[in-house]
């Protein structure tokens, strides 16, 4: 990647999902992609059309995400930076598997430290910010690619509704320090709440759908740079 002040036309874009499971989909349909490193981060190059694409994963999180897009940058320069992922729909308009593609500053997404759970939190978010989404990490992205004077654009598919509870509490199930599924702990909520065991079984069988729309906005999104 470039090391100039700004970045050039040669240089990759670069795109961010936070977990392999939202990745997936885009990682395989890439052209000769090869796996490899960009400083101690696995990441996947290939293209699209002409486009010279590089992969990473952030991990969840404002903290994982800081760590990860200063490894990036301090690689080189990519001519932009497509910060992808899965978020929960503010705006009730939005409903499972419809993508938003939004550039930095001005995006209607709010980033939060933890997700935002139940329905009258979600509805109260949208009603006090506005934004029609939120993450876990495109603030923190925005922010240091803005101080590198690298163009960032959000990606994001809904894995779930204004109206819907994430079925199982965020921190039942994932470590944010170690990065990590916590899958003793996961049973143990789910023994104890056997009703979140179907909610649970849906909201994972929707996130393959919403994988492959999301792998179709980013192509979209970075075929917009040709």
């Amino acid at each position: 990647m470039s090391d100039a002040s700004t970045p050039d036309s040669a240089a990759p874009v670069a795109v961010t999902f936070a977990r392999p499971e939202e990745s997936g989909p885009f990682r395989r349909g890439l052209d000769g992609v090869r796996k490899g490193k960009c400083g101690a981060l696995p990441a996947w190059r290939g293209r699209i059309g002409k486009i010279s694409v590089l992969v990473i994963h952030t991990g969840i999180g404002p903290v994982s995400a800081q760590r990860a897009i200063r490894e990036l940058l301090a690689h080189g320069k990519p001519r932009r930076v497509i910060c992808a992922g899965f978020a929960g729909g503010l705006d009730p308009a939005l409903r499972v598997g419809d993508t938003l593609t939004a550039d930095f500053p001005g995006a209607p997404i709010l980033s939060c430290a933890l997700p935002i759970e139940t329905p009258a939190e979600k509805i109260a978010a949208f009603r006090v910010t506005g934004a029609r989404l939120v993450d876990m990490e495109s603030a923190t992205l925005a922010e240091a690619c803005a101080l590198a004077n690298v163009p960032l654009t959000a990606v994001r598919a809904v894995s779930d509704s204004a109206d819907q509870f994430l079925p199982v509490p965020f921190d039942a199930w994932f470590d944010t320090q170690r990065q990590c599924a916590r899958p003793v702990a996961l049973v143990l909520h789910l023994l104890r709440h056997p009703s979140h065991i179907a909610p649970f079984v849906r909201f994972l069988s929707r996130l393959p759908r919403v994988a492959k729309a999301l792998a179709a906005a980013v192509e979209a999104a970075v075929r917009n740079e040709e």
